[in-house]
């Protein structure tokens, strides 16, 4: 957690000025992702199946049910703008640092609750692929769960928007489904018809995320793509030309991903 929580301040402020501290962005991605696996490492090790879930949805609600009664001052309650609502007067008021929008940051304190619900959705979608059922069960169940999440997510929005920003407990509800649909399809496709080497292409670069989502940020693959294949594309219209360099700059970051994959290189954290 500690060292995603670094990689991810390092991610979003590099150059990083530590002496002006006021001025850092401290909420990231990467932070979120360390910061929801370890409560939800924590919540898998005490407590059941059922008992995450439940879990999950009492904490979907409260987020709900706080972000519509509880007043901000001079908005009152219930107001979802970007100035209005509960998460970006929490931010400004206790989130220390730079916030991303101004106002607030997708990314900060309260936001976090109902993104630590994913990742418990996720442990639920482990424990049904590693619990004793044939395979189809697994199947039924990871579909039950996908679709009963998008529908609720969809029903949800009626009252309380599905909104990335917010991460609404709509938006929750919704991803949460899709993410159990697609893992779904793609366990049928993959363990139960056996259908595997399609899938290596994106293999590659499932092993090495983390390695290509800091590379990004720091190596300048889109120039290299210029200098190596502006002497081909450039006879083409120049309206496409950046549609093809930023193809070639893909094509080098899947070449590297699939040469540490070769030299069995998989940095972990």
């Amino acid at each position: 957690m500690l060292i995603l929580i670094t990689l991810g301040i390092l991610d979003k402020n590099a150059p990083i000025d530590i002496f002006d501290p006021a001025h850092i962005r401290y909420g990231s991605v990467l932070g979120r992702i360390g910061l929801a696996t370890f409560i939800g490492a924590i919540l898998y090790l005490n407590f059941s199946f059922t008992q995450r879930i439940y879990i999950s949805l009492i904490t979907l609600i409260t987020y709900y049910l706080c972000l519509i009664f509880i007043p901000v001052p001079e908005y009152g309650a219930g107001n979802l703008t970007f100035e209005g609502n509960l998460v970006g007067w929490f931010d400004r008021n206790f989130m220390p640092g730079k916030l991303k929008q101004g106002t607030y940051d997708e990314l900060a304190l309260l936001t976090q609750f109902p993104a630590i619900c994913l990742t418990i959705f996720g442990t639920i979608a482990g424990d049904i692929l590693l619990r004793n059922y044939a395979s189809l069960q697994k199947l039924k169940y990871l579909f039950l769960f996908g679709i009963t999440g998008v529908i609720a997510g969809l029903v949800w929005n009626l009252i309380f928007p599905i909104n990335k920003h917010l991460w609404s407990s709509s938006f929750i509800m919704l991803t949460s489904g899709m993410a159990f649909t697609f893992l779904a399809v793609f366990y049928w496709i993959i363990d139960i018809k056996g259908y595997k080497k399609w899938s290596f292409f994106f293999r590659v670069i499932g092993v090495n995320s983390l390695v290509i989502y800091l590379a990004v940020r720091f190596i300048n693959f889109n120039y290299s793509s210029e200098l190596l294949f502006s002497g081909i594309y450039k006879y083409a219209p120049e309206s496409w030309h950046e549609v093809y360099n930023a193809l070639g700059g893909f094509v080098l970051v899947w070449l590297f991903l699939y040469f540490l994959y070769r030299n069995k290189i998989f940095i972990k954290v």
